[in-house]
C-alpha cells in the first residue's frame, strides 16, 4: 500500500485524463443535453468519436507513462538509458491506440489501412532512405549493446569522446576537447568502433622498442621486463595482468621488442570524462618509457641506429660488457657509495668483484642471514620485503634499481640482514666481499668516513623523522650516526681509528641499524 501511493501521485495526470474520458463515455447522453448538443446533429454524431478517441490516447498516455515510472527510470539508475528506445516504446504503444482508434471507434478494417500505409511507407521510404538506414541502426545499436551512455569509444577517423547520447538520427560524443561531436548512426554502422571502457576499467598499452642485433636477447628482456615492472603503481599501472617484454620482429633497422603494461583507470583517478581518460593514459605510457629508459642507461643500451650509417671510425660501444674492467668502472662510478672512490681505486674495486645472475623469484639475501658481502645491482629489478609484525608474511617495502646498493651493514658492521631481497626479473649483480672493502679502507682510511656519511645520509632520507626534523637537529643526528658507524667499520674490518687505537676500543656501543633501502616510487 505504502509503495502504490508514490506511484498514484506520479500518474494523477494520466490517471485524471483517462478517468475523465471513461466517465464522460458512461454519461454520453445527459453530456449532450447539458452542453446543448441536441439541437446541432452533427454535433451529435461527432460527440461520440471524440469520446472513443480520448479514452484510446489517454489510456496510450497512461499507459506510456505507467511504462516510464516502473521501466525506464528505475532502469535509468543502472544504465543510462538512451532516448531512442523511449521514443520507440512510446511509438509502438500510440501506434496501437491509433489502430483502436481505426478499428473500433470508426468501425474500418484495418487491413486495407495497413496495405495503404505499405505503399505509402514504400514512397516515403525511398525519399528518406539515409535517415531511416541512421533509425534503423540506432535500433541495432541499441539492442545490440556495442556500448552505452558513458562509455569512451573512439570511432575510426573521429577523435574520441564519452557518448553522451543515443537518439533517432545521431550519437553524440563528448570530446576531450569540451565539444560535441555528431555521428550519424549510419557511419557508426560501418567504422569500427573501439570501446575503451569494455570489459572493464582496465586498459591494455603495447610500445615498441628496437635495439641491436648484437645485443644479447636474454639481457635485452632482462632489463626491458625490469623496466616496465618497475613503472607498477604508477598512474594506474597495475602488476596484475603482468606487464612484460617480448620479442616481436626482426627488421633492418634491428630487433623490435613489443613492452605490454595494463592501467586501471579507476587506480588513476579518472572520472569517466574523455579529458581524464587520455591524460591518465598519457601519463602512464610516460612512465614506462621513463622507467625502460632509466634501466636501458644504466645497463648501458642504445636505441637502435639505422643500418644504412657508414661508421668511418671504429663503431662506437652499444652496451655495457659485464665482463669488461672498463664498463664495470663504469658503473661503479653511477654508485652512490662509490662516488668518493678514485680511478685506480674503482678499478682494483671492479677486479675483486664477482658476477652473479638470478632468476626471477630467486631470493638474493634472506632475513636474518649472517652475511660478509655487499651487493651492487647491474641489470634486473629486486624488491625488498619485511614482515611488519611478527607472525604475518614478509611484504614488499621497497624497490632496487639498476645502479642501487644494498647489503652493505653486513659487509660493513657484520650485522646480519634486516630484510629479505629477492628477484622480480631476471637480475645481474655484483657481489664485493669484507676482505675487498677492508683492503681498500686499509689504503685510504678516510674512506671509511666517506662511507660512512653515505650509508648515513640514505639512512636518514628513508626516516620519517627525517622529513620532521628541523636542520640543526638533522645536521646533529647525521654527525652522531656518521661517527658511530665508522668506529662500527673499522672495528669489524680490524683496523684502527685515526688517533691510533684499535677501532672496537674507540667505537661506543650505539644502536643497531637496519639496511637502508630506496623507498618505493
Amino acid at each position: 500500500m505504502k509503495q502504490a501511493v508514490p506511484l498514484v501521485k506520479k500518474l494523477w495526470l494520466p490517471l485524471t485524463v483517462t478517468g475523465v474520458f471513461i466517465a464522460a463515455s458512461f454519461y454520453q447522453e445527459e453530456l449532450v443535453v447539458k452542453l446543448g448538443m441536441t439541437t446541432a446533429a452533427q454535433l451529435r454524431t461527432i460527440f461520440p468519436y471524440a469520446l472513443g478517441i480520448g479514452i484510446w490516447m489517454s489510456l496510450a498516455y497512461l499507459l506510456n507513462s505507467l511504462l516510464s515510472i516502473i521501466v525506464w527510470e528505475p532502469l535509468n539508475r543502472r544504465v543510462p538509458v538512451p532516448r531512442l528506445l523511449r521514443d520507440v516504446a512510446a511509438l509502438i504503444i500510440y501506434g496501437l491506440a491509433i489502430t483502436g482508434i481505426v478499428g473500433l471507434v470508426f468501425d474500418k478494417p484495418i487491413v486495407p489501412l495497413f496495405a495503404a500505409s505499405g505503399a505509402g511507407a514504400i514512397v516515403i521510404g525511398l525519399a528518406l532512405r539515409n535517415v531511416i538506414l541512421d533509425t534503423f541502426i540506432g535500433l541495432a545499436l541499441n539492442f545490440d549493446r556495442a556500448f552505452e551512455i558513458g562509455d569512451f569509444i573512439m570511432v575510426a577517423g573521429s577523435p574520441a569522446g564519452r557518448v553522451i547520447e543515443l537518439n533517432w538520427r545521431t550519437t553524440r560524443l563528448l570530446t576531450n576537447d569540451g565539444s560535441i561531436l555528431i555521428i550519424p548512426n549510419g557511419k557508426l554502422g560501418e567504422s569500427i568502433v573501439t570501446n575503451l571502457s569494455r570489459p572493464e576499467p582496465v586498459s591494455q598499452f603495447e610500445m615498441s622498442v628496437f635495439l641491436d642485433f648484437e645485443l644479447p636477447t636474454d639481457r635485452a628482456l632482462r632489463v626491458l621486463n625490469a623496466g616496465v615492472h618497475s613503472a607498477v603503481g604508477r598512474a594506474g599501472i597495475i602488476g596484475e595482468p603482468a606487464p612484460y617484454a617480448r620479442i616481436n620482429n626482426v627488421t633492418p633497422d634491428g630487433v623490435e621488442y613489443k613492452i605490454k603494461f595494463y592501467q586501471d583507470s579507476r587506480i588513476a583517478g579518472t572520472d569517466g570524462m574523455p579529458d581524464d581518460l587520455l591524460r591518465a593514459q598519457s601519463k602512464a605510457k610516460h612512465e614506462v618509457w621513463r622507467a625502460v629508459l632509466d634501466h636501458l642507461n644504466h645497463a648501458g643500451f642504445g636505441p637502435a641506429t639505422p643500418k644504412q650509417d657508414v661508421f668511418h671510425a671504429p663503431q662506437p660501444q652499444r652496451q655495457f660488457d659485464t665482463h669488461s674492467h672498463e664498463d664495470r668502472v663504469a658503473l661503479l662510478t653511477r654508485v652512490e657509495l662509490f662516488e668518493s672512490l678514485t680511478v685506480m681505486e674503482r678499478t682494483q674495486l671492479s677486479t675483486a668483484m664477482s658476477e652473479r645472475l638470478f632468476r626471477q623469484g630467486e631470493p638474493v639475501i634472506e632475513l636474518g642471514d649472517h652475511g660478509d658481502s655487499m651487493f651492487v645491482l647491474c641489470e634486473g629489478l629486486l624488491e625488498v620485503r619485511i614482515a611488519l609484525k611478527e607472525g604475518q608474511a614478509a611484504q614488499r617495502v621497497a624497490r632496487l634499481q639498476p645502479g642501487m646498493f644494498f647489503g652493505e651493514m653486513s659487509v660493513l658492521t657484520g650485522e646480519p640482514r634486516s630484510a629479505s631481497v629477492v628477484a622480480v626479473t631476471d637480475a645481474v649483480v655484483f657481489e664485493i666481499s669484507k676482505e675487498t672493502m677492508a683492503i681498500l679502507v686499509q689504503s685510504r682510511p678516510e674512506l671509511a668516513e666517506r662511507i660512512a656519511s653515505t650509508v648515513t645520509n640514505r639512512k636518514l632520507r628513508n626516516s620519517e623523522a627525517a622529513a620532521r626534523a628541523n636542520t640543526t637537529s638533522l645536521a646533529a643526528e647525521k654527525t652522531s650516526m656518521t661517527a658511530l658507524l665508522v668506529g662500527k667499520i673499522l672495528s669489524f674490518l680490524g683496523l684502527k681509528s685515526k688517533a691510533g687505537k684499535p677501532a672496537r676500543q674507540a667505537a661506543e656501543p650505539g644502536p643497531m641499524f637496519s639496511e637502508p633501502i630506496e623507498e618505493t616510487p
